[in-house]
Order: C-alpha cells, then sequence, then structure tokens
C-alpha cells in the first residue's frame, strides 16, 4: 500500500522528484537529522531567552555592565540562531517541492512524523513563542527606561536654564559695540 493510503493525504514521491532523499531509511535518516536540527535550535532559543532575562535584570538592578554582557550574548546568539535555521532550511529543501515550507506543513509532503520530530517541533514552538513575550517585555522596559530618561534630562535642563537666566540690562547702540566680540586683529 502506498503512504497515501494510510494518511489520506498526499504526498512528495521522493525519488521521483528527484530529492535527495531517496528512500525509507534516507528519508527515516534525513527525519533524525531535522529532529536534531531542530533540538538545537530549541536549544539556542531558549539560550536566547536567557540572555534576554539577563538584560532585564540588568535594566532592573540599573547595571550596566550586566546589560553590555547579554546584549553581547544576545547578538552572538542571534548569529548562531541564524545559521541554525539556514541548516534547517536546506534540510527541508531536500524534500519539499519548494524553499519557504512551514514545518507544520511537513507531513503534506513526507507522511506521518516520527514522535522525536513531533516533539522537537513542538519545542521550536514553544521556546520561541516564550522568547517572543521576553522580546515584548525587553522592548516594554526599555521603552520606558528611555521616556523616563528623557523626562529626567527635560526636566534637568529646563531647571537649569530657568536658574541660569540672567536679564540682560538695555544697552544703548554704542555700549552694545563693546559686547560685540572682537574680530579678527583684536579690533571692534
Amino acid at each position: 500500500m502506498s503512504p497515501d493510503a494510510y494518511t489520506g493525504a498526499p504526498t512528495l514521491s521522493l525519488v521521483m522528484e528527484g530529492s535527495v532523499v531517496g528512500g525509507g531509511v534516507a528519508t527515516s535518516a534525513w527525519l533524525t537529522d531535522l529532529a536534531r536540527a531542530l533540538l538545537q535550535e530549541q536549544r539556542l532559543i531558549e539560550e536566547l531567552r536567557q540572555a534576554l532575562l539577563r538584560q532585564r535584570a540588568g535594566m532592573a538592578s540599573g547595571d550596566p555592565e550586566l546589560i553590555e554582557v547579554s546584549v553581547h550574548a544576545i547578538a552572538r546568539t542571534l548569529l548562531t540562531l541564524q545559521e541554525a535555521r539556514r541548516r534547517r532550511t536546506s534540510l527541508l529543501a531536500a524534500v519539499m517541492v519548494g524553499p519557504g515550507v512551514a514545518l507544520s506543513d511537513l507531513e503534506s509532503f513526507v507522511g506521518v512524523l516520527p514522535a522525536p520530530l513531533l516533539a522537537a517541533r513542538e519545542a521550536v514552538g514553544r521556546a520561541a513563542e516564550a522568547t517572543a513575550q521576553d522580546v515584548a517585555i525587553n522592548q516594554r522596559v526599555l521603552g520606558q527606561a528611555l521616556e523616563a530618561g528623557d523626562a529626567f534630562l527635560q526636566q534637568l535642563f529646563s531647571s537649569a536654564t530657568d536658574t541660569m537666566a540672567v536679564p540682560m540690562p538695555n544697552l544703548r547702540p554704542a555700549d552694545r559695540r563693546l559686547s560685540d566680540p572682537p574680530l579678527k586683529g583684536g579690533k571692534r
């Protein structure tokens, strides 16, 4: 019986489409590789989340060093995560009709997925959702800190301007010349 008879969904013939993956054993190896890639991606997403939490802790405690370390950790993790996503994309492209197919559509191309792959896919989704929430929280906290800083600076400079303002006496035209800056050569 064909895989279509079991799932009721159309599947991609991996051999006929000229895919890198050729059959049951190769498909199994490919699915195992994809599950491993997804687990690596999930670990990186969790690493990113931890860096975001450290950044927020640094903001809460006013620790600029912790904030800077977390910013660098976030940047490194994002670069590594980008590489992991490229790997996943290349693995998916090996059996998919074209680029840009979502992980959620994988069953329609290869049929029933093994439990480890399903678990890895769900773990990536959960980690990404939790990390997206932490990104949103950090953005709000940073925005509030910037607004508070702007308000403080405005208050600081407006009060400094008020205390530094000295009224200038009304000068007659002849006196005004004396207050003008000298020209080159020391002449007015």
